[in-house]
């Protein structure tokens, strides 16, 4: 985002966004007046796990990488973002450390929402923390059910079962 986005684009962007895609227009402006606009260039750490966190970043455009255990012998890459998805969403509700890290793989384009903010924004538009706390429940029921659904959960839940639970 090389030129100053206006407020009505940035609802255009938000309003793309899962987190923010059932809100009204007015709680998108309320969210839009106060998103700030940060470009990073391909290969830089935005998130290091471990750090504390208050910023939720919401992705415009480019392509990130999801690392746990950053420079570590195991690290891993467990996801990569593209436009319309977001991460940190967490730091806006609790005081934690980053639990992964963030790489841009592309030159990326990125609305940044901090917590002070967003509570005020709260504050007037509660609604808004409800429609978010609403998305992130669904995203934990899905990840509940993509572990569930793996095999050797299935032959674990199995083999700890007693035979009289079996025969019910």
């Amino acid at each position: 985002m090389t030129e100053k986005t206006t407020i009505s684009e940035k609802i255009v962007l938000l309003k793309r966004i899962e987190l923010f895609e059932s809100l009204s227009v007015g709680e998108l402006a309320a969210i839009a007046s106060v998103a700030e606009e940060v470009d990073y260039p391909a290969g830089e750490i935005i998130i290091k796990e471990g750090d504390a966190g208050d910023t939720l970043f919401l992705m415009v455009s480019g392509e990130v990488s999801v690392i746990k255990d950053l420079g570590e012998i195991n690290e891993i890459e467990i996801d990569r973002m593209t436009d319309g998805e977001y991460f940190g969403e967490m730091a806006l509700f609790e005081d934690t450390v980053r639990s992964v890290s963030i790489r841009t793989e592309k030159p990326s384009a990125f609305m940044v929402l901090h917590k002070q903010e967003f509570k005020e924004i709260v504050r007037e538009y509660p609604q808004i923390a409800l429609e978010i706390c609403k998305i992130l429940s669904r995203r934990i029921r899905h990840l509940h059910r993509k572990i569930e659904d793996r095999d050797y959960c299935k032959e674990n839940i199995s083999e700890t079962q007693s035979p009289s639970l079996n025969a019910k």
